[in-house]
């Protein structure tokens, strides 16, 4: 029964309005309407206008993420080039040291080789030579000792050559 008053109620309500409002109040309701046709008309064309702009700043958000990611790919690309070219020649300039120095250490060796020869050389000849001045001092003292003069034989010549000096 509440049910049926609040109808009524509502029909008595509406009924008040016809009678102080009357053709205002229907006119009002139609521009109502109309207003809102026309702002559901504008919501719907301002709401795909907005999906139509999402929709081109997600596809243009994906071509630049996509030109990003190419370009990042590129450069890690030449990045890993530049990395082996520098690995090679690091190997590259490793080998030329390492036969730099096998070149050096064997030159040094010879050098030292040559130099121990030519000391081993030198040795010998001053071996010879110190023999032979050895022999001849010892044939010099024998001869020496054979052909010796006394002392006053040699006191007698050294006067001899003295007043001969003076003369």
């Amino acid at each position: 029964m509440a049910h049926k008053n609040s109808e009524s109620e509502v029909e008595n309500l509406s009924r008040i309005k016809d009678i102080l409002f009357g053709e205002d109040l229907q006119s009002i309701e139609q521009k109502l309407d109309i207003v809102k046709r026309e702002n559901s008309s504008a919501f719907e064309k301002l709401k795909k206008e907005l999906e139509t702009r999402f929709k081109k700043f997600e596809l243009l958000l994906q071509q630049k993420t996509s030109e990003v990611v190419k370009a990042l790919e590129k450069s890690i690309d030449d990045q890993n080039n530049v990395n082996d070219e520098l690995k090679k020649e690091i190997v590259k300039i490793n080998l030329e040291v390492k036969n730099e120095k096998i070149k050096i250490e064997n030159t040094i060796n010879n050098n030292i080789e040559q130099i121990t020869n030519s000391i081993s050389s030198l040795e010998n000849t001053l071996n010879q030579t110190i023999s032979k001045l050895k022999a001849e001092y010892d044939t010099s003292v024998n001869e020496l000792n054979q052909n010796k003069i006394s002392k006053d034989a040699m006191a007698d010549i050294l006067i001899e050559l003295a007043e001969k000096l003076k003369k």
